[in-house]
């Protein structure tokens, strides 16, 4: 007992002498702690590393398909006669410029606007005149309209046409920019030359994929309806003069039907026809013997074939 009590005063003695002797002391406790950490972690490894929450997965996938959009015709516009915003113009930007712009950049035009929240970078302020991108010009602002700004919220309003997008600048240019860069007839020339605005579009109409999908397959349908009532023809009538000259110069039926019904190019006159028939021998189920077709041969055969199909 003596001995133990003499073992305690000694470390004492030392760890004042020497606080770092303490570490010395613990240091077996330590290492044997860590040790049993280690082996319990490793024993575990398995748990350890095991996905507790199950992965989220969507067992279906939502495709958005395309709106449909009819055809548009957009007028031809004079640049020249837009470098003055009359009454009315200011007035359909302002319509404008409310329903399709004030949600990012406010009825202010200071920004903040109601959807503008979380947008990196936000909708910019339109009465400051610094960092605008493409700059204040009338031009440089038809651009963002038309191309909008990558990387940011700001898309392409390419669905107005050009005398909308003008009546917006024009009205964003009179309301919150306070000293507008002057519009020039230069200016005007090369965004008309850009743009191609003098010379009005035809915009073709947008349907959805599904659609699209289904008149294709209608289509096709119909061309191979047309091809086996073709052969059934021609099976039915094996013995007349006709058929017969067609099945001589042919070494694929099935295959010349089709390319002649998947082209018009061949119905407008028998030259176009010959033409049609030699440019591709073989690939489009004819054979070399038509190449010693006389005249009469070539006429018959065309009239037969405007008859079949």
């Amino acid at each position: 007992m003596s001995e133990i009590k003499k073992y305690i005063s000694d470390s004492i003695k030392k760890v004042r002498e020497n606080p770092g002797t303490i570490f010395g002391l613990l240091y077996p406790y330590l290492l044997t702690i860590v040790i049993a950490v280690g082996l319990y972690y490793i024993s575990n490894l398995d748990n350890v590393a095991k996905q507790k929450v199950p992965p989220l997965i969507n067992d279906t996938i939502l495709v958005n398909d395309l709106t449909r959009i009819p055809a548009k015709s957009i007028p031809p516009l004079n640049v020249f006669e837009i470098k003055e915003a009359a009454p009315e113009m200011l007035s359909k930007g302002k319509e404008l410029y409310k329903t399709i712009c004030a949600s990012c950049h406010n009825e202010t035009g200071a920004g903040g606007g109601p959807a503008s929240v979380g947008l990196n970078p936000a909708p910019r302020n339109l009465t400051s005149a610094d960092g605008w991108k493409n700059g204040m010009k009338l031009s440089e602002m038809y651009t963002t309209l038309q191309e909008g700004i990558e990387g940011s919220a700001m898309i392409s309003y390419d669905f107005l046409i050009p005398e909308e997008r003008i009546s917006v600048i024009h009205y964003i240019r009179s309301e919150f920019i306070g000293d507008p860069p002057a519009i020039t007839d230069d200016e005007l020339t090369a965004l008309d030359q850009t743009y191609n605005l003098s010379a009005g579009m035809e915009l073709p109409a947008q349907i959805p994929i599904q659609t699209a999908m289904e008149l294709i397959i209608t289509e096709s349908q119909s061309k191979v309806t047309n091809v086996d009532n073709a052969l059934e023809q021609t099976a039915s009538n094996k013995s007349e003069t006709n058929t017969k000259l067609f099945q001589s110069v042919t070494s694929d039926p099935r295959l010349a039907f089709s390319s002649l019904i998947n082209s018009d190019n061949w119905r407008g006159s028998e030259e176009s026809f010959i033409l049609f028939v030699t440019r591709n021998i073989n690939q489009n189920g004819f054979n070399g013997k038509v190449f010693r077709l006389n005249d009469s041969e070539w006429n018959q055969l065309y009239y037969y074939l405007l008859g079949v199909i």
